[in-house]
């Protein structure tokens, strides 16, 4: 947290001014649920600067503005951490609810989360990456955020999907944000892995500049297929198998096949 200490007139026509202290987030890891979603507000252009510095500092309205040009101008370069994809290994806004249903993210690190829940979030997290189709932001939210005891199940995606539409969108776009810095600390932990599977990232431009409608798997269908290989008849199991275990699986036959060569 920076700390910030603010000088303002309280009164125009009087001469003396006074000083209040505040906290500032230096990083996503210190952001709160509410100041991620402003965040996101403030990157879609849908949120006031003064609204944006309300909810980052805890300032009250009327001190912001009583701060003068310099003072506002500064207090927004402190958001240029936010502007840089740094990892983070959790998800700050913890739940939401939506049809009396209240859906939990997964955990820190992606503890226990399973292989083919990843693949599907994945798969909708590029698709509405590439074509900004809110059907596949609601599907991609659902495939990450699950009622409390309930394992992922795809069947289960379009009820989810249809109540987590009725979200404010700004919650949705802030797990975006979130979701890309979870993915950036994975590519930390496994980069053999994800540097592998730019190759599919390539492919996807290259669909968007001729206009043609890209396949969602992002790759990770045919990571999927790979592992299960002929074998299926047990494929429920693999997909279940821990996320963290497929990778690291991955990792180790892409270190053997840079070795036989």
């Amino acid at each position: 947290m920076e700390i910030i200490t603010i000088e303002y007139q309280p009164f125009r026509f009087l001469k003396y001014t006074r000083k209040i202290n505040g906290l500032f987030p230096s990083a996503f890891s210190e952001l709160n649920q509410k100041q991620l979603i402003a965040v996101a507000r403030l990157l879609n252009q849908t949120i006031s600067d003064t609204d944006f510095l309300k909810i980052m500092t805890g300032l009250r309205k009327y001190q912001i503005n009583k701060l003068d040009d310099y003072y506002s101008y500064q207090l927004m370069i402190l958001f240029e951490p936010f502007t840089e994809v740094t990892p983070c290994n959790v998800f700050i806004i913890p739940h939401i609810d939506a049809s009396r249903t209240r859906y939990f993210s997964p955990n820190p690190k992606l503890a226990r989360m399973s292989f083919a829940r990843f693949i599907y979030a994945e798969s909708y997290f590029v698709s509405y990456q590439t074509e900004k189709n809110s059907a596949d932001l609601h599907k991609f939210v659902a495939s990450l955020y699950l009622p409390s005891g309930q394992k992922f199940d795809e069947n289960l995606i379009p009820a989810a999907a249809l109540a987590l539409s009725k979200i404010k969108p700004e919650i949705l776009e802030a797990i975006v944000i979130n979701y890309v810095l979870v993915k950036e600390w994975l590519t930390g932990v496994y980069p053999m892995v994800f540097q592998n599977n730019e190759e599919h990232d390539e492919d996807y431009e290259l669909q968007k500049k001729s206009l043609k409608k890209p396949n969602n798997d992002s790759g990770w269908l045919k990571v999927y297929e790979s592992v299960v290989g002929d074998d299926l008849v047990n494929h429920e199991r693999y997909s279940e198998l821990p996320l963290h275990n497929v990778l690291r699986w991955m990792s180790k036959k892409i270190l053997e096949n840079i070795k036989r060569k």
